[in-house]
């Protein structure tokens, strides 16, 4: 069991194990958040808000903080007026602050801190701040609160070693802002090591880049100038290297860049395995590491020509399926198209004789890409079908849908008078509207009907994208079909059938219609996007293409989906 883990459970152990009725009765109390069950002992038991209620020391407050029961906790801090009772400690060591901070609890955090600002500096279980207690078991939004109500003054008292495991907790957790506070403080922070006897740089190399994170390149070159200054032989060891794989492989290309623009010769090393920088970003398909060597040229094409120890080179890398959770869960259709272009954008470095090259089991990188990616293609293939004869049900629906309100629609008096525009106007609108969504249904469906035509996918047949593409166009095509008369042709509709009602109803209708419908593309933003993102590329594939052919060479940057 991890210690993160031994953590999380001490928080939530048996409560009710205690001896005597009457502090089993106020652990139920604080466990349930009843007040006032647990302040009629006020007379009887008047030490009940700080007396030891069961075997791990827990008092009513511990409970209560553990189980969340913010009022309750609220309601004791308020009447205590020995703010020592704050800082019991159980026999895990840990005050309730100390709980509030492993649970994530920020109120109940907020209501602790306010009574006794103290308790931010008490350790608990294993001798740890509150603020490491809560980085341990991942709660975030509570270490970024805590560094928040850490002064100065608690920052210069703790000894150099709780100075550095804030420092990687701040980088870690992605609060640069803190990191960087600290790093001007104490400049010798850039060459420390963690307690697994990481360096700064490497833990660093190894975090999750988030680039909407504020205050990250500003840390970075404050990092590497104190790391240059420190120690002048850093960025030359092992140790660098060691991080430069790590960056790749997390696709933190940002701590690449720096150690590229500090050590140049850095991008030529290869691993324990024989990998080289491009295969390990390849092998794990880090699009930004890609593009970052993508723009090196010479170096692009040194690292290009490597072959490992089993004869594969870069495009058999790329041939092999990504690991599994790489994508999330995206439906098989949209991950094998992205598969398909990450292989084509490797295929465009590597020089021709490698496209045919074959490993030591004699597969060709289509070869392995196809063995790689069978069984995905095949549930592609499925699902693509499914999800085509679906839109062609409900396009089916649509179009009878549009033609019935088309020939029911009155065509006698167009001379009155409708909100915004005379009646003749909204009859063109309607008409047009339907005219439009009709055609573009009708486009729709025949995208769909060429997807489910039975066919074939082997090596032959190069890439499978062309399925994909009708799919895609075609549901940009049903759902700008949809949304034509959807809007348009219900909003005028409304309005030429219910002209004799007040102005008032036919606005609220109206203003109805169009929430419903933009709640329907709310829901559906990350298929319009996914779509929009698999059309430009379909587009720039073929366009390429087409310039080829006609003598012009044409190069875009690469474009995956993520």
């Amino acid at each position: 069991m991890s210690s993160s883990d031994s953590i999380a459970l001490s928080v939530v152990g048996d409560v009710y194990t205690t001896t005597g009725a009457y502090k089993r009765s106020i652990c139920m109390a604080a466990a349930s958040g009843n007040w006032a069950v647990a302040s009629s002992f006020d007379k009887t038991h008047p030490n009940w808000t700080y007396a030891s209620l069961n075997a791990k020391g827990d008092t009513a407050l511990h409970i209560a903080v553990a189980l969340g029961n913010t009022r309750f906790v609220e309601k004791l801090v308020k009447r205590t007026t020995n703010i020592e009772h704050l800082e019991i400690l159980n026999t895990d060591g840990n005050t309730a602050f100390c709980i509030a901070a492993i649970s994530g609890n920020i109120k109940i955090a907020k209501i602790l801190f306010g009574k006794n600002p103290v308790l931010l500096r008490i350790r608990g279980q294993d001798e740890m701040l509150p603020i490491q207690l809560a980085s341990l078991v991942g709660q975030l939004h509570m270490v970024k609160f805590l560094f928040d109500k850490t002064g100065e003054e608690l920052l210069i008292n703790l000894p150099f070693e709780d100075k550095v495991k804030l420092f990687f907790l701040t980088f870690t957790c992605n609060i640069y802002t803190r990191a960087l506070g600290l790093l001007k403080e104490y400049p010798r922070l850039a060459t420390s090591k963690n307690e697994k006897g990481l360096t700064a740089l490497e833990a660093l190399a190894e975090s999750t880049f988030n680039k909407h994170a504020t205050g990250y390149r500003d840390f970075l070159r404050l990092f590497f100038n104190a790391l240059e200054e420190e120690d002048t032989q850093v960025l030359q060891s092992e140790k660098a290297k060691e991080a430069m794989f790590s960056a790749a492989k997390s696709g933190n290309f940002m701590v690449l860049d720096y150690l590229f623009n500090y050590n140049p010769n850095l991008f030529l090393e290869v691993n324990s395995q024989g990998e080289n920088l491009l295969q390990i970003a390849i092998s794990n398909r880090q699009t930004s590491v890609f593009r970052l060597i993508f723009h090196k040229g010479a170096y692009r094409n040194i690292l290009a020509l490597h072959v490992d120890s089993k004869g594969n080179n870069i495009l058999h890398l790329a041939g092999k399926l990504a690991a599994e959770g790489r994508f999330g869960s995206p439906i098989n259709q949209f991950i094998i198209h992205s598969e398909e272009l990450w292989f084509q954008e490797v295929e465009k470095i590597v020089p021709p004789i490698y496209k045919t090259m074959k490993n030591e089991e004699s597969m060709t990188p289509k070869d392995v890409f196809y063995k790689e990616h069978l069984e995905l293609s095949e549930k592609a293939i499925i699902e693509v079908n499914g999800i085509a004869n679906n839109y062609l049900f409900v396009e089916a629906l649509m179009i009878t849908l549009e033609m019935s309100a088309f020939l029911t629609i009155r065509t006698n008096d167009t001379s009155g008078k409708h909100p915004l525009f005379k009646e003749k106007i909204w009859y063109m609108i309607f008409l047009l509207s339907v005219e439009i969504g009709v055609s573009l249904c009708a486009v729709s469906m025949n995208c769909f009907t060429s997807v489910i035509v039975p066919s074939s996918w082997s090596p032959s047949t190069n890439y499978i994208n062309s399925r994909l593409a009708r799919m895609t166009f075609g549901v940009l095509f049903a759902l700008a079909g949809f949304a034509t008369f959807g809007i348009f042709g219900s909003i005028s509709g409304v309005i030429l059938i219910y002209s004799f009602v007040p102005n008032w109803v036919i606005c609220v209708s109206v203003a109805w219609c169009g929430f419903t419908f933009a709640m329907f593309y709310v829901f559906l933003y990350r298929t319009l996007y996914v779509s929009a993102r698999l059309t430009l590329a379909l587009c720039r594939q073929y366009g390429a293409t087409v310039l080829a052919k006609l003598g012009y060479e044409i190069s875009w940057e690469p474009f995956f989906l993520d």
